[in-house]
């Protein structure tokens, strides 16, 4: 497993994510830990997992440029460590893509950085067993899988096998098919009350 090439600096990579209504503060804090940055060649988004000794082992891209519906993990990736943050308290929200992960945590911003989160970056659950097995803190499940049929699948699929090994596991389904949509649809509606205001 290599990480792709990195750019000199991440701007088209932040500009796209912003551009989805991302937060500007959560981006930071995810690049300033090697999570998030642009790739040298193509430049796209490059979301980055590590095992516990901290050596990168997963690389989910997505690309940037205009028209763009390229995304993909880089050959050799391990899905049990795919793109994740390790929190200090019981809790961990599990996604299927990194943006809806960012997306979710834009829009529940307060105290993030306590919880745990996950991105299977498919509908896998080895991510998921992974984070329980690295953080013994950890005694309740969020799944916040997309809502359509694999995702709800998945998410079932998932519920039972943590059910089966006494794990508290719950669900949070966005309202659209996924949570940036969510995060797209709140700011436009932001936008238009303030719009009205003026």
């Amino acid at each position: 497993f290599e990480l792709p090439p990195r750019h000199s600096d991440s701007r088209k990579a932040f500009a796209y994510l912003t551009g989805r209504g991302i937060d500007d503060h959560v981006l930071t804090a995810f690049a300033n830990q090697g999570m998030i940055y642009e790739s040298a060649k193509y430049h796209n988004v490059v979301f980055v997992g590590f095992d516990p000794s901290g050596t990168p082992r997963h690389a989910n891209k997505r690309g940037t440029l205009e028209g763009s519906t390229y995304k993909g993990n880089a050959v050799g990736s391990i899905p049990e460590y795919s793109f994740h943050w390790h929190g200090t308290d019981e809790s961990l929200f599990a996604f299927e893509a990194p943006i809806d992960l960012l997306s979710f945590i834009t829009l529940s911003p307060e105290n993030w950085k306590e919880h745990s989160y996950c991105a299977a970056c498919s509908v896998s659950d080895r991510v998921v067993f992974q984070m329980l097995k690295d953080n013994p803190n950890i005694k309740n499940v969020i799944l916040c899988y997309d809502n359509d049929q694999p995702g709800m699948e998945a998410t079932n699929r998932i519920c039972e096998k943590l059910h089966a090994q006494g794990v508290d596991a719950s669900v949070m389904v966005p309202i659209n098919k996924d949570w940036n949509e969510d995060l797209l649809q709140s700011l436009m509606a932001e936008e238009e009350k303030m719009s009205l205001a003026m």
